[in-house]
């Protein structure tokens, strides 16, 4: 009987194993198409148009190159189809090769597709298994994302790994796609992009940017911040990165400009918000420490009441800064990219249930006062001993 029983589980478990082994769903690399970056538009006649910029095996710089002349490193091909999917088979049945995303690192919207809603998109991410989680995301400003894609760029062999390389630096303001799906699940928050634009178009000296920020209500783009503004809202969200201020110090004579610039050592901003007659009162408090980069006046920094008189001038300057493109993304654009609400929902949970379904509405009209607080420690070499003219 042991033994019969002993003959039934060995029979068992290689039956287990026969079920178990193998790959069934292989495929070889060199049956894979290899997608680099990937775009989205919405074409004049409501169709959605994919564009795939694919890495070629001979591209690549380690791939070994024989013959006269240096291959093409990508192909850059392009569909449409009434959704993502039949896009995306059309695009299918151009290639020898089957599409692969497993190595994407860039996804690129067209302003006119973002502007009409990015319901699909969100579909498109999370129902496929091969994409990654932590492929920038980028708006397409003043261009179609087809267009970005057909750039080329010098620095890389392959642009849409320049673009992710511009995305890493910390000198670049990125989003990922689960952090923006994050913001999108969020009603205390909006979501918000990076933006990239054609440099150059049209010319032999074509590349590209990523400067601005893409503002989104809801799921549809509702305006670009510019670069001067995209640098505050890093301030705001706890993303600074070496901020640089210029201030009129003094009136330019014959051999001084009267500037003083500076940059940012160490930044911080605290935001406090108080409930009155059932709604929020934010105050958002700026501090920095900066260095003297260049002192283009006759001020010496080594004088105390001089520095004083200087810090007061670049706060002020900067609040007024912070207020005009708070105004602007509340009066216009109408989209709480600070996270205002999140702040009212861990402050005032009891508030926040009464009002986060209406807080789209609501946070146009909330009141916020902006305090800044610029401090110069480091004032770096100087020039000769002067008083400021008020």
């Amino acid at each position: 009987m042991r033994v019969e029983a002993m003959a039934r589980r060995g029979l068992v478990i290689l039956m287990i194993l026969c079920l178990t082994t193998g790959c069934w769903d292989r495929r070889e690399m060199d049956d894979l198409a290899l997608v680099v970056a990937t775009g989205i538009d919405l074409t004049d006649d409501g169709q959605i148009e994919m564009t795939y910029q694919v890495a070629l095996p001979t591209g690549i710089p380690s791939a070994v190159k024989t013959g006269g002349g240096a291959q093409k490193p990508v192909v850059v091909i392009s569909n449409k189809g009434r959704d993502i999917q039949e896009a995306n088979d059309r695009l299918q049945e151009q290639m020898s090769r089957f599409i692969y995303f497993g190595h994407r690192e860039v996804f690129i919207i067209g302003e006119k597709c973002a502007r009409h809603g990015l319901n699909q998109i969100q579909d498109l991410l999370t129902r496929f298994p091969e994409n990654r989680y932590n492929c920038f995301v980028l708006t397409a400003y003043g261009a179609t994302a087809k267009e970005i894609l057909n750039v080329p760029y010098q620095l890389e062999l392959i642009p849409g790994l320049g673009i992710s390389k511009l995305q890493s630096s910390r000198s670049s303001f990125s989003v990922k796609s689960d952090e923006l799906f994050e913001a999108f699940s969020s009603p205390g928050i909006s979501p918000v992009t990076a933006a990239i634009r054609v440099l150059n178009k049209d010319t032999d000296k074509e590349s590209f940017a990523v400067d601005h920020a893409a503002v989104y209500l809801g799921d549809q783009l509702t305006g670009f911040l510019k670069p001067d503004e995209l640098e505050l809202l890093r301030w705001w969200i706890d993303d600074p990165y070496r901020i640089g201020f210029t201030v009129q110090a003094q009136p330019e004579d014959k051999q001084y400009k009267g500037t003083i610039s500076v940059k940012s050592l160490k930044s911080s901003v605290k935001v406090k918000t108080v409930i009155k007659n059932e709604l929020p009162q934010v105050t958002a408090s700026f501090s920095t420490l900066v260095r003297v980069v260049t002192n283009n006046s006759r001020i010496d920094l080594n004088n105390p009441q001089d520095r004083i008189l200087v810090e007061k001038l670049f706060s002020k300057q900067v609040q007024g800064r912070i207020e005009s493109m708070l105004g602007y993304v509340q009066k216009k654009l109408k989209s709480d990219i600070f996270g205002i609400g999140e702040e009212v929902h861990i402050e005032h949970p009891y508030i926040w249930k009464k009002i986060m379904n209406k807080w789209s509405d609501i946070f146009p009209d909330v009141p916020v006062t902006v305090k800044v607080d610029l401090t110069i420690e480091q004032i770096g070499k100087t020039l000769g001993r002067s008083h400021i003219r008020k």
